[in-house]
């Protein structure tokens, strides 16, 4: 599962699955802010979890800002570089 492409879809995917909020999820696309989705601080912790446990890689706490994964896009470029 390294290409790009594919990475985004399952990024997309996991973070469907974890809202509520239909509207948010019919208009997720690679340049959605993900500040934009309503994510609280356990909700994300979640779906990090389970975009490590998807891709078996541990993402370094220093990766994990809003430079590296401002959009869907940009977090799967960070997580292209760890698979």
């Amino acid at each position: 599962m390294g290409n790009l492409q594919s990475i985004e879809n399952k990024v997309k995917e996991i973070i469907k699955s974890r809202l509520k909020n239909q509207e948010k999820i019919n208009n997720i696309n690679s340049e959605t802010p993900l500040l934009s989705l309503g994510i609280d601080s356990i909700l994300a912790l979640s779906i990090l979890v389970e975009i490590e446990e998807a891709f078996d890689i541990e993402i370094n706490d220093e990766d994990l800002n809003m430079d590296r994964i401002r959009t869907i896009h940009s977090f799967a470029e960070l997580i292209g570089s760890y698979v």
